[in-house]
């Protein structure tokens, strides 16, 4: 019970605005499970729905990160890449440890998340926390 809540307080700093109405972004969280064979790992999904014109913070994971859109159209925004242009039905990996995000144009993108995410560790780390 404790994972669950620490890991949704995680996502809710996604969302700074005050009203939901207001927020760039949405994040539901939809699997959290243990992986046999994988110690102090689990399996995150997540369902992200970003608003219209939204750029997300610069931000990184533990681990790598799987990324599938499921509606719409957003650039994935890699540190040392070129922007990468993803629509419904495509996937990409984001490399574990390098800084990223996601950018919308005039329409909102719907995306599930997957990550191996090692228990105990934030579920998002932002530039100022890299350790290089």
């Amino acid at each position: 019970m404790v994972k669950s809540i620490s890991f949704l307080a995680g996502l809710a700093l996604l969302c700074l605005p005050t009203t939901a109405q207001d927020a760039p972004i949405k994040a539901t969280p939809l699997l959290n499970a243990h992986i046999t064979g994988v110690p102090n790992h689990s399996l995150l999904m997540t369902r992200v729905e970003i608003a219209a014109n939204t750029v997300l913070p610069m931000h990184y994971h533990p681990n790598e990160e799987y990324l599938y859109i499921l509606e719409g159209v957003a650039y994935l925004r890699i540190e040392g890449r070129e922007d990468q242009l993803l629509r419904a039905g495509e996937a990409a990996v984001i490399p574990a440890g390098v800084l990223h995000t996601a950018v919308t144009t005039d329409s909102r993108a719907t995306a599930l998340t997957t990550r191996v995410h090692p228990k105990g560790q934030p579920v998002r780390l932002m530039p100022e926390d890299k350790k290089d």
